[in-house]
């Protein structure tokens, strides 16, 4: 089973104290508390943020309504989500164990709240670069010119040494990368994307002991990278 860990670059990361309700419109989304503990992983010391979010689901459905003790079909509806970000203030970098759309719909109306300063953006990889650091690149998406085409993806063994993978990884147009990569003593296929995500379609096998898996992966995947030293 994939996982996988969204990552911001922070330039100004304020909270007020306590919980803090995440609003749009006066409309209650979520929320976002400080937790007491922290984390060190690889030296680097995290904040631990206990959040929720509800966001409007767009899918049909049917559901027992207790009051009318009957089955109602709805073709939306909202689903709460609960996650932990992990800010590091010294590398100014927060990670959410979230997906990628809820991460980046909860910190869009985090900082439209009152008494939140929060400034941040999206790790841009050098994704030519990555994939020279790959022992095999499998997959590469970017943007198309093609008519009627928007993005294009190509998959393959050594899909890099096509010609338009090629040219997308050198002029920098790709937008995300997959490949197999060796972390310690083990090989992962793994998955980089311009909007900010890590992904590993591996098992952690030799994270499986620690308190957050996949955050001591993309740590470690970071200074493989050297995007972290």
């Amino acid at each position: 089973m994939a996982t996988s860990i969204s990552i911001r670059e922070i330039k100004d990361f304020t909270l007020p104290e306590g919980k803090t309700e995440v609003k749009k419109a006066k409309v209650p989304l979520g929320s976002i508390i400080k937790s007491p503990r922290k984390l060190t992983i690889s030296g680097i010391v995290f904040e631990v943020l206990d959040c929720t979010y509800s966001k409007d689901i767009s899918d049909d459905i049917t559901v027992f309504i207790s009051e009318l003790e009957d089955y109602k079909e709805l073709d939306t509806y909202k689903k709460q989500f609960s996650f932990e970000m992990y800010y590091s203030r010294e590398k100014k970098l927060l990670f959410s164990n979230s997906t990628t759309p809820i991460t980046k719909s909860f910190l869009k109306a985090l900082s439209n709240t009152d008494g939140v300063n929060i400034e941040f953006n999206s790790i841009h990889f050098d994704l030519d670069d990555i994939s020279n650091l790959f022992g095999q690149t499998k997959g590469v998406r970017f943007s198309s010119t093609d008519q009627g085409v928007n993005t294009k993806s190509l998959s393959g063994y050594q899909v890099d040494i096509n010609p338009e993978a090629l040219a997308a990884l050198q002029n920098d147009d790709a937008t995300q990368i997959i490949g197999i990569m060796d972390i310690g003593k083990q090989s992962y296929t793994i998955m980089l994307t311009q909007s900010g995500t890590i992904m590993s379609f591996s098992k952690l096998l030799e994270y499986d002991t620690l308190d957050i898996p996949m955050l001591s992966f993309a740590i470690d995947v970071l200074k493989k990278i050297n995007y972290l030293k």
